[in-house]
């Protein structure tokens, strides 16, 4: 699951974009003056992030965030017969894109069961609202330039960011799909980033501040520190205040890095002379400027970027693709849980056509493997001692007390707190102590124009996330952060508000997108963000998404939101100072131990004659390969395969993931929350909405995806951080590639070891015909020894929860 959902399942139907564009016409707004040429003539070249590399701009920008395939999910017959396909998600649940998604609602419940189990959560990319990019000699991803200014039309009043050089726009917002001028009278909400006076200076000791053997090793500075060693433009904060205050604009609110606004429409044109029209994409409508915005000449200097005046949400194109998924799904039920899981026991879960580990149960109704043997039936999910057991945690006798981990989603889920401790009672995990767990609402309130599907796609996100941290690092405090909405400025805004009050040491994002949705600010505006929470000790993970390479449809699905005709990568996972989290398939012995691991990415091959027939669907799996944003850094060089670094383009380039952990649906996690309830969007404070739920029941499914990964690798860095005495591990990227080839972590190959053949199991369709899930089986990524596109450098191993510990300089 990778994305926040969008809709992840049994709570409601997918949810609807929230767009005020496609109500028909709006009037036709004169041009307006002063303006470049439409379209902004192209993106330039913005600067790297690490100084003196070949820019990572240029070329088309690949689409952002990945998925994760629910498991196919069906549910036992309802009399004799062969297992038939009902209650399941379908594959992909319907999930989310761009940060991710929720799935597409389960069907009806085995007999005794809630429902069927809710779609893996996949990348969605986050949008709703983002971005005009005006890079003005920003931080060290800002294009080259420097941030000298020049003046528009000669005339002294107005300057455009580095010379009208450096804007670009979505890859979407194009001449063919411009349908017109944007309502003026629509409300948007943005962020205004704030210059740094050296940004390149910052750049270099975040990449210098994680990698072992280098001065600055590990000196983390405090959110304080960080404000007087790299200080904004001189009177910056002060000079962007008033002016949006004397243009009319509401300041919802403000730190040292950014100011968050709200306006119109009609005023942000008339204040930065642009034009935004609407544009057709993805199934729907979005908005985003024409040309590059222009500032007062007293003003520009002071601005690094701006995001939240671009929309570009793929809930439309989910709640599309999930009408077309293939209908074939998993043969298994899920009925209310009762009583403590002990390591391959399952109480209170019907496991009539399931397997509580890998292989314990075959369907003989259908031909051998390919190996020769009966293929296995389907995991009924795997418990939360399983997972301890098999990465090595419960024998660590680590915690992860003294270390605060956040989870950011978008809303927040109205049942969180009952579900944990419904949860953790029967998983046997501690409950939370007071305090453990905080929820925090964003400032004013969720956007009004919420709705209910919005609400419960995306719950289903938030509690495998917490659910997942809480098992791998049960005494650490979690704070979960909803973002107002899924626009990806709403998701800055809460990782700002992390780094600015250094409120988390670990920070776990399960949402993402295709590089190529994002506008150019985007890019700029979270590295900022990724290198302050560098300096301060503070690691970002992001799920690199579930649609492999992007090339191939996932189970039917045409939704060009997760497809490009050439490889792409998940944003921000691909950001050279953030974590990206692959998956792999895991194989749980019947002691709980940990048996294999392959790469993930599933095929299913229907029977044809005696044997296995071609691959007719692709189910998902882990997403990787080359960025087309941003150069190779330094922590890669010397691991990864140049054959895989410099792509197509023949530069070396950032390349995806970093590291994996379990992200198969097939081989995912027993998820258990209330769903099938009555979600209300209650009217709150500050002009913001809350959120209610009555009338769910109680249930239990299997979940996955890299949006699983992420939270559990996390939690690791949790137990690893508490092992070091309390020292963050922070950016562990360059110890990550250090460690390549060591005891610290599984070189995930195949066939996988421990295994001895390539993994599948059976399934079943809804006509109850027998198809073979074949594994590792990734688009055109594969597992390799080394670093591959798949799994990055591995798997974590038990060693690497003491490492930090062990080696204090990094040496």
């Amino acid at each position: 699951m990778s994305y926040p959902p969008y809709n992840n399942g049994p709570r409601g139907n997918p949810p609807q974009p929230n767009n005020p564009y496609q109500n028909g016409p709006f009037p036709q707004q004169p041009p307006q003056p002063q303006q470049p040429g439409p379209y902004g003539g192209g993106p330039a070249a913005p600067r790297p992030p690490y100084g003196g590399q070949p820019p990572y701009g240029g070329g088309q920008p690949q689409p952002p965030y990945g998925a994760g395939r629910p498991p196919y999910g069906a549910q036992p017959p309802q009399g004799g017969g062969m297992p038939p396909y009902g209650g399941g998600r379908p594959p992909f649940g319907g999930g989310p894109g761009g940060p991710g998604g929720p799935g597409m609602p389960g069907g009806p419940g085995g007999p005794g069961g809630p429902g069927g189990p809710r779609g893996s959560k996949k990348g969605l990319l986050i949008a709703l609202g983002v971005v005009l990019v005006l890079v003005v000699g920003g931080v060290a991803v800002a294009a080259a330039g420097g941030g000298h200014h020049t003046t528009a039309g000669g005339n002294g009043g107005t300057t455009s960011s580095n010379g009208g050089t450096s804007w670009s726009p979505p890859s979407w917002a194009t001449k063919a799909n411009d349908v017109g001028p944007a309502s003026p009278s629509t409300v948007v909400q943005g962020t205004v980033w704030i210059a740094k006076q050296h940004p390149q200076n910052l750049a270099s000791y975040a990449a210098q501040v994680g990698m072992p053997g280098t001065p600055d090793y590990h000196k983390y500075l405090t959110p304080d520190q960080f404000n007087s060693t790299f200080v904004n433009v001189q009177d910056a904060s002060s000079a962007v205040t008033q002016w949006l205050q004397q243009d009319g604009m509401t300041i919802v609110n403000s730190d040292p890095q950014s100011i968050i606004v709200k306006t119109t429409l009609a005023k942000v044109e008339s204040t930065l002379k642009v034009q935004i029209d609407r544009f057709k994409h993805d199934g729907r409508v979005d908005i985003a400027p024409t040309s590059q915005p222009q500032y007062p000449s007293n003003v520009g200097d002071y601005v690094s970027s701006v995001t939240g005046l671009t929309t570009s949400s793929p809930v439309a194109s989910f709640a599309a693709k999930a009408a077309a998924v293939s209908p074939k799904k998993k043969g298994r039920a899920v009925s209310a849980g009762a009583g403590k899981f002990a390591p391959g026991e399952v109480t209170g879960i019907d496991t009539q056509w399931c397997s509580t580990y890998w292989g314990q149960k075959h369907y003989n109704d259908a031909p051998d493997a390919p190996w020769g043997a009966p293929l296995p039936m389907p995991e009924c999910g795997y418990t939360a001692n399983q997972m301890r057991h098999a990465y090595g945690v419960s024998a660590s006798g680590l915690t992860g007390k003294g270390v605060t981990i956040a989870v950011v989603d978008a809303y927040s889920s109205p049942t969180i707190v009952q579900d944990m401790q419904r949860y953790n009672a029967d998983m046997g995990l501690p409950q939370f102590a007071p305090g453990q767990f905080t929820q925090k609402d964003p400032v004013g309130g969720y956007d009004p124009s919420t709705t209910p599907d919005d609400v419960s796609g995306w719950a289903g996100e938030e509690t495998m996330d917490i659910e997942a941290v809480h098992m791998m690092a049960p005494a650490a405090k979690i704070v979960y952060y909803g973002a107002r909405s899924t626009s990806q400025s709403d998701f800055d805004n809460a990782m700002e508000d992390i780094v600015t009050k250094h409120s988390a040491d670990i920070v776990s994002c399960s949402w993402g997108g295709q590089e190529s949705q994002n506008p150019e600010e985007e890019y700029q505006a979270d590295t900022q963000i990724f290198q302050q929470g560098a300096v301060e000790g503070i690691g970002f993970n992001f799920a690199s998404m579930d649609n492999g390479d992007y090339t191939t449809p996932a189970l039917g699905s045409s939704d060009p939101h997760n497809t490009s005709p050439t490889p792409a990568v998940a944003f921000p996972a691909s950001d050279p100072f953030a974590t990206g989290v692959g998956g792999t398939s895991l194989g749980v012995n019947a002691d709980g131990s940990y048996g294999w691991e392959s790469g993930w990415g599933d095929v299913d091959r229907p029977v044809s004659g005696n044997g296995w027939g071609s691959p007719t669907d692709f189910g998902g799996g882990a997403g990787g390969g080359n960025s087309k944003v941003f150069p190779q850094p330094d922590y890669q060089k010397g691991v990864v395969p140049d054959s895989l670094a410099t792509g197509t383009t023949g530069t070396a380039q950032r390349e995806v993931p970093d590291l994996a952990l379990d992200g198969d649906g097939a081989t995912g996690i027993l998820e258990g929350e209330t769903m099938n309830g009555t979600v209300s969007v209650n009217p709150g404070s500050g002009n913001g909405v809350t959120f209610s739920e009555t009338g769910g029941k109680w249930g239990y499914y299997e979940d996955g995806g890299t949006s699983l990964a992420t939270p559990l690798f996390s939690g690791m860095e949790a137990l690893a951080q508490q092992a070091a005495g309390g020292t963050p591990v922070g950016f562990v990227n360059p110890v990550l590639y250090k460690l390549v080839g060591s005891p610290e972590l599984h070189d995930i190959v195949g066939p996988p070891t421990g295994l001895g053949h390539e993994p599948g199991e059976e399934s079943w369709d809804q006509n109850h015909n027998p198809f073979m899930v074949a594994m590792d089986s990734d688009t055109s990524l594969k597992v390799a020894q080394g670093y591959d596109d798949v799994t990055g450098v591995g798997t974590v191993a038990p060693p690497f929860l003491t490492w930090f510990k062990d080696h204090p300089s990094g040496q």
